[in-house]
């Protein structure tokens, strides 16, 4: 069983990243085909289509085949105004009517690094609380977010839980919440840590944001750079001509 299991993993991993890109409701090939494609019995590949639906990864009609099943009926929106009014990502995938968590990967207190002290526009030496986490949607990876804050003006900040707090509620409690954001949006291709963690392949794209939060005097209170699923969300915008 434990062999047969470490195989099934193995197929898993390769239907996913080949097929991940399907429509929702779309066939998969024959079992016959998918198991000549990657050399390994009829049985082999049953066995993994039916942990899939178990999942409910795909589902399977009987005398027709096995079908992509997506989570997620749509994809989020991630545009300014869309993240803007339902207060950052995790406010906006709530409203979408997923159950979020996040695991917290870092959380603690860092000094010396100079890129962090420039963008948060502190002195050299200043510490600054850094928080990276992932978050799921419905035990999904959607996003993983690397977030620092000056330690100054949030003093108590390492005695929160942040995998149970929103960092946004805490900070608009201590009267830091920003008030605008400058930003930064690419779409780039995941390094080998961020793919693990987001589930994809090595080199999948994903975007890139990179946040400077500011107060209403123009002071940075955050700095943020996450990595969102390209499958799980898009950005919208209008022009005005």
């Amino acid at each position: 069983m434990a062999k047969e299991t470490s195989i099934y993993k193995q197929i898993r991993e390769r239907i996913i990243d080949e097929y991940g890109h399907y429509l929702d409701g779309e066939q998969l090939p024959g079992e016959r085909e998918l198991a000549e494609k990657y050399f390994v019995k009829r049985s082999t590949i049953q066995y993994a289509l039916r942990k899939l639906a178990d999942e409910g990864l795909v589902y399977r009609i009987r005398g027709k085949g096995t079908f992509i099943r997506r989570k997620y009926k749509r994809v989020m929106n991630i545009s300014d105004d869309a993240v803007k009014d339902k207060k950052g990502i995790s406010g906006l995938v709530h409203s979408y009517g997923i159950k979020v968590n996040h695991v917290v990967l870092v959380s603690g207190t860092i000094t010396g690094n100079r890129f962090l002290e420039e963008n948060l526009d502190l002195q050299e030496g200043e510490p600054v609380f850094a928080l990276h986490r992932v978050s799921y949607g419905n035990e999904e990876p959607l996003a993983i977010e690397y977030t620092y804050v000056p330690k100054k003006i949030f003093p108590d900040i390492e005695s929160f839980d942040f995998r149970m707090v929103s960092l946004h509620e805490y900070m608009d409690a201590r009267g830091y919440l920003p008030e605008k954001y400058d930003k930064r949006l690419r779409v780039v291709r995941l390094f080998p840590k961020e793919a693990r963690y987001l589930e994809l392949p090595v080199d999948h794209p994903a975007f890139s944001f990179e946040l400077i939060g500011v107060d209403s005097e123009r002071h940075p209170v955050e700095y943020t750079e996450s990595y969102v699923r390209c499958d799980r969300a898009e950005f919208s915008f209008t022009t005005r001509l």
